[in-house]
């Protein structure tokens, strides 16, 4: 993979510049960590609520989240 790092002036780095593909690949990932981690809080939260520890939600009360 072709990877530039862009520098100011003291030559610290400020930006990275990849190829459009590799960049697409990374969103594409990042989008599955975040399904992912949303399916994981899901199921903590109905353990929880099957503890007691949350009220359970309506029908109403999650299309009103969305």
């Amino acid at each position: 993979m072709n990877i530039q790092y862009v520098s100011n002036a003291k030559g610290e780095i400020m930006a990275v510049q990849l190829p459009l593909k590799a960049w697409r690949e990374i969103e594409k990932k990042l989008e599955a960590l975040a399904i992912a981690e949303s399916i994981r809080k899901g199921y903590q939260d109905m353990e929880q609520i099957e503890k007691g520890e949350l009220p359970a939600k309506t029908l109403e009360d999650l299309l009103n989240e969305l």
